[in-house]
């Protein structure tokens, strides 16, 4: 192998890493958001502040799935 092969290897490896990492704060941030707004306008409407958290928990649940599911899918790359 070249050594301009493995460098360049390393770049894209290392770019798809910051990409990612931009991804999860990025989804984390806006998931964030969505939950508390969820939450607010149940309660707004009269459901229990706790019913309301517990629903709005599913989002935090689903952002996790994609997260590992994309970490997975980098995992499977290096192989």
């Amino acid at each position: 192998m070249k050594i301009s092969t493995i460098i360049r290897g390393g770049l894209y490896l290392s770019k798809l890493l910051l990409d990612m990492f931009f991804i999860w704060l990025t989804l984390g941030w806006k998931v964030r958001k969505a939950r508390n707004a969820f939450e607010k306008e149940l309660v707004k409407s009269g459901m229990p502040k706790e019913a309301a958290e517990k629903l709005a928990k599913k989002y935090s649940s689903v952002k996790d799935k994609i997260m590992k599911q994309l970490w997975g899918s980098v995992g499977k790359l290096r192989r």
